[in-house]
């Protein structure tokens, strides 16, 4: 073997499962050797990773990009979002491709949508981008065969209002729906909390002028979530199609999922950070800027859902990736029901889960496997990425699991300039993020080029149907 791009020796590699001593060389984007280091060719460039960790590029497959955004309110929402800022934030967080949601304007819905959507990204990203489709009621089924087709990773649904430009989905269209995903084996992905139970519950809060933070939580209480992961996961059995329930905030929505795959079905999980580390007690403290959907719960829900994760129940973690600007969120503060649901994390969600692995919350290797490996399976993109291999793209993040840091939002890339996790100690932090062999942050800067990512597509189906997560 000539020369190569880049080779990172001297590293604890997480390759096979475990960690290795050794280095990883890469060349042309690509991994084409792993192993000690003497085995590794010559490079152009050699960095040495002593006493560090060498893991596969994460994978958030939950962000909210606020772009394309074609609104009257496009000025406002964009300063607290964009394109290059926040995939600046995720090469920080050693995420090296991110996922974005649909419901942006346009919405991500039909053939036309995605290309707009793509077109706005091209050039712009530092880290690689795909897209999740969307589906509305009465949403033409044929269309979205034809948007599953051009490799959307996955197909978001609503079960409760999301914006009055997102109704959700009645029982009639989520069965017709799930039919068709199954026929097609696709990725539906469900934001799972019942609508009736919600809007009642809202009206009767603001009918005795409820404003404070609590209205928020008894206006989505758990049994919303509970009923409605409960149905989608049985709509999924019997339609034969697979799916993920997003962001779980209750061990009692595992529990039902967990029943349906005793019977076989196909439903994946997720959670996001702020539903492991955060709680009721600190929205009662930090008010709107801990506002989000489905809400915090109480502190012992934490600690049944690290249990959960840990023990391989849940499948995926996301960030959930949703910034706001501060004068949005702090118009809660009068009025609880004017802040927009939401928390940015796409930049602290690995650097949190790895001062978990360093307080023994959750092993090295299970990280990988929720934050790597599973969403690369699960949204057709393995072994592409998220996994350390020859032929896989050259994603790779070095970690100091002794480093330590104060999260700051004035040291945040992120645009908004907050962050729901201001003043926590951090121990273990991403030191350097490449994305397919160019370096694009070390030491905790960015040093790549903007426009560096590239969209990415899901790989053939028969290549994704064939793994399991």
């Amino acid at each position: 073997m000539g020369t190569v791009d880049l080779v990172i020796e001297n590293a604890k590699v997480y390759y096979g499962g475990h960690f290795i001593e050794g280095g990883v060389a890469v060349d042309g984007g690509v991994i084409v050797c792993v192993g000690k280091d003497p085995r590794l060719p010559e490079a152009d460039r050699v960095i040495d990773a002593e006493g560090k960790l060498l893991i596969p590029g994460a994978i958030d497959g939950h962000v909210h990009v606020r772009e394309p955004w074609e609104r009257s309110d496009r000025k406002l929402v964009l300063s607290a979002s964009d394109v290059p800022t926040d995939t600046q934030a995720a090469a920080v967080g050693g995420v090296t491709t991110v996922i974005n949601q649909p419901n942006v304007h346009p919405a991500v819905v039909d053939s036309k949508s995605l290309k707009h959507a793509v077109e706005v990204w091209e050039g712009r990203s530092y880290v690689d981008y795909g897209f999740h489709g969307g589906i509305k009621p009465k949403t033409d089924l044929e269309g979205v065969e034809r948007l599953w087709s051009e490799g959307v990773m996955g197909l978001k649904i609503f079960l409760a209002s999301s914006d009055p430009l997102w109704p959700p989905l009645d029982d009639g269209d989520l069965l017709y729906t799930l039919q068709k995903t199954g026929e097609l084996d696709a990725l539906p992905i469900i934001h799972a909390e019942n609508d009736s139970i919600i809007a009642r519950s809202v009206e009767r809060l603001k009918a005795l002028s409820r404003r404070d933070y609590a209205s928020h939580l008894e206006g989505r209480p758990p049994v919303a979530e509970v009923e409605a992961v409960r149905r989608a996961a049985f709509l999924l059995s019997k339609t034969g199609s697979k799916g993920l329930i997003a962001h779980v905030s209750v061990a009692e929505s595992v529990f039902e999922v967990l029943k349906v795959r005793e019977g076989g079905g196909k439903v994946y999980l997720e959670t996001c950070p702020h539903y492991l580390f955060l709680s009721n007690e600190d929205l009662k403290v930090r008010g709107p800027w801990l506002k989000c959907a489905p809400p915090l719960r109480e502190r012992g829900e934490n600690a049944k859902l690290w249990n959960l994760l840990n023990r391989g129940f849940i499948d995926v973690l996301g960030s959930d990736h949703a910034p706001h600007p501060r004068e949005l969120k702090e118009r809660g503060f009068e009025n609880f029901w004017e802040a927009p649901n939401g928390l940015p994390g796409v930049e602290t969600t690995l650097p949190l889960m790895l001062t978990a692995v360093n307080e023994g919350r959750l092993s090295l290797k299970r990280l990988v496997e929720v934050f790597c490996e599973n969403p690369a399976k699960l949204y057709g993109l393995y072994p592409k990425k998220g996994v350390i291999s020859v032929g896989s793209d050259g994603d790779l993040v070095v970690v100091d699991l002794k480093q330590e840091e104060v999260v700051s939002s004035d040291r945040l890339k992120m645009k908004c300039g907050w962050s729901p996790y201001e003043g926590f100690r951090l121990k273990g932090v991403p030191t350097l993020t490449v994305v397919r062999g160019e370096v694009v942050m070390e030491d905790r800067e960015i040093v790549g080029t903007e426009g560096h990512g590239r969209h990415v597509r899901r790989l053939s189906e028969a290549c994704v149907s064939s793994r399991e997560v």
